[in-house]
């Protein structure tokens, strides 16, 4: 049965220190280069800005 969740190491050096443990294997720019395609034209700083403005204004909204 698999089970969901994540992996720890546990390192005893002063006291016990949990840390998650690598959950994707290593790789290289070239690997993943291509899912970072956007298909729209490019956003600038201020249309990220404004869109970071909004999302915070909208999850404050009561």
């Amino acid at each position: 049965m698999k089970k969901v969740g994540v992996k720890i190491e546990v390192t005893q050096e002063v006291g016990d220190l949990l840390k998650s443990s690598n959950f994707f294997s290593v790789t290289k720019l070239d690997d993943v280069a291509g899912y970072l395609k956007y298909p729209g034209e490019p956003k600038t700083l201020e249309d990220m800005d404004n869109a970071i403005s909004q999302g915070v204004e909208e999850s404050w909204r009561f």
